[in-house]
């Protein structure tokens, strides 16, 4: 007999949580506010300023878009996904930074000693590449290292060049 007021008050209590699980709740509803006249005048203006705020929010966000009209293939040459090419101790400052101590010239070929801003002091001879530019040692004289840079523009096409004379220290010429 106990046994059956057991399986009874189990029964029971099981199907009451099942039925409690099922249970809904309802959601409480929001009291409802008084219309206040001189709070409506102020909402108005509002909405100008949130007009002004959605435009520019559109116009950052139309920046941030890909143009539809131009080559995928143009936009993967500027991410640095692809190979970049590794730059040497010559290419870390700009050419007018750099110091010329000696220049040798001889016929089978010249080169000078040229001093980094760090206090490095290197080899530089025709072909090199120097400076941030690209720049590239084009000619070498008993005086003065001549390097022309390249500047580019966001394509990668040369936009001009400019030559540049590093000279040797008026002492030691």
């Amino acid at each position: 007999m106990a046994r059956r007021f057991v399986i009874l008050f189990l029964a029971a209590s099981l199907s009451l949580a099942i039925t409690a699980c099922k249970k809904e709740e309802p959601k409480p509803e929001e009291p409802i506010k008084k219309a206040q006249p001189a709070a409506q005048a102020a909402p108005q203006a509002a909405p100008a300023s949130i007009d002004a705020s959605a435009k520019a929010d559109a116009s950052v966000e139309a920046s941030r878009r890909r143009n539809p009209f131009q080559s995928h293939i143009l936009l993967l040459r500027g991410t640095a996904d692809g190979p970049r090419k590794i730059k040497g101790p010559l290419e870390c400052c700009e050419l007018a930074l750099f110091k010329v101590h000696a220049i040798v010239a001889a016929r089978d070929g010249a080169f000078a000693l040229a001093q980094a801003p760090d206090g490095k002091r290197y080899v530089v001879r025709k072909g090199d590449v120097i400076g941030t530019k690209e720049g590239k040692v084009i000619k070498i004289d008993g005086r003065a290292i001549t390097v022309r840079e390249f500047t580019r523009d966001q394509e990668g096409k040369v936009i001009s060049t400019d030559d540049t004379d590093l000279k040797l220290p008026a002492e030691r010429r």
